[in-house]
């Protein structure tokens, strides 16, 4: 974690300290003249006791705004989020914002460093794409009261918009059940987002208990461990699974190519469903059944919400906005 960011001490630690508002010690760091001498004096006190730092946009957020968005995503190599950059540049730049893209490689120490390096740039807000979860981080911006969202997942904390990651694994569950399917296996990967994972594993799990399925241990594809990975799936197919729900269409296409290379050919030995409905996926060669993420929507919503959030109140409580995913049936997918 950053040093800067994960633990330091925030506005909320500042007012309680010197028993005052936020928005008084607010007033203080910006040199308010209608702030008294005394209470100054009292916040100012509390600052140097606690090493309190606020940063670049806490500092100008009233003063002076950029026109700048930062969006932080945790993989660029995955198309879902390079399509989803896209779409959140082309809304910014209809509305006048141009955007600052880092990407994190899905570690928390370099998604802590990649949000204090934009905060420093003074980025009117932060899109949140693949975030960690991690509760410093996110509970230091709402702190900061620094405009936030995050989009392709959901967060109570702060404005949100994500897809119902529940119904989406129900939707390839159900598709698998009725080619007749009964032995079914969840594929992920190290990369996919923790609380997404576990989000969709569970309804896995639920849906396959319902329907009276036979589920195997979760497989885990390690990126770039192709070996590794064919004896997994090997095993799983001399187990007699069938059927493949994957947390996304890339840990599903690592799947589609190690079947292939153990011996199990989609979809004549094994079916295979993904998540996400990245352009990848529909090319004729590929044919992956997926769960599509509705990405336009996701986009033009996520913005929408920063956006007003930007311009209005920064405490006002925060909004979720649940999408509804579509199954796109191809050929990874046959009768059992």
């Amino acid at each position: 974690m950053s040093r800067r960011l994960a633990g330091r001490p925030t506005i909320v630690d500042v007012a309680r300290l010197s028993g005052v508002s936020k928005s008084t010690v607010s007033n203080v760091i910006r040199g308010s003249a209608t702030v008294s001498p005394g209470v100054r004096e009292r916040v100012e006190a509390a600052v140097r006791e606690l090493g309190y730092r606020p940063n670049a946009l806490a500092r100008q957020l009233v003063q002076q705004r950029t026109s700048t968005i930062g969006v932080v995503v945790g993989d660029l190599g995955n198309p879902f989020y390079a399509e989803l950059v896209k779409l959140l540049e082309r809304n910014a730049d209809a509305n006048g914002y141009t955007t600052m893209i880092a990407n994190t490689d899905g570690q928390l120490e370099r998604e802590a460093a990649r949000v204090e390096a934009l905060l420093d740039r003074r980025v009117a807000g932060l899109v949140m794409l693949q975030f960690s979860g991690e509760r410093t981080i996110l509970d230091q911006l709402v702190a900061e009261r620094i405009p936030v969202v995050v989009v392709s997942s959901t967060d109570p904390r702060v404005d949100s918009v994500g897809v119902d990651e529940s119904e989406g694994i129900a939707l390839a569950v159900q598709h698998l059940v009725r080619l007749g399917h009964r032995s079914l296996a969840y594929a992920t990967s190290p990369l996919v987002e923790e609380r997404t994972n576990r989000v969709r594993y569970d309804s896995f799990r639920t849906l396959c208990d319902e329907l009276g399925c036979l589920q195997a241990a979760p497989l885990v594809l390690a990126p770039l461990v192709p070996a590794a990975a064919d004896v997994l799936v090997r095993r799983l197919v001399e187990e007699g699974v069938t059927g493949f729900a994957a947390a996304n269409d890339v840990a599903a296409l690592a799947l589609l190519e190690s079947l292939e290379r153990v011996g199990a050919p989609v979809p004549q030995r094994a079916s295979v469903v993904g998540f996400d409905g990245i352009g990848l996926t529909g090319l004729a060669r590929i044919g992956l059944t997926t769960v599509a993420q509705p990405l336009e929507e996701m986009a033009s919503v996520g913005l929408r919400l920063l956006l007003e959030r930007i311009a209005g109140d920064p405490e006002a409580p925060p909004r979720q906005m649940l999408l509804e995913p579509r199954l796109i049936v191809r050929t990874s997918t046959a009768e059992r």
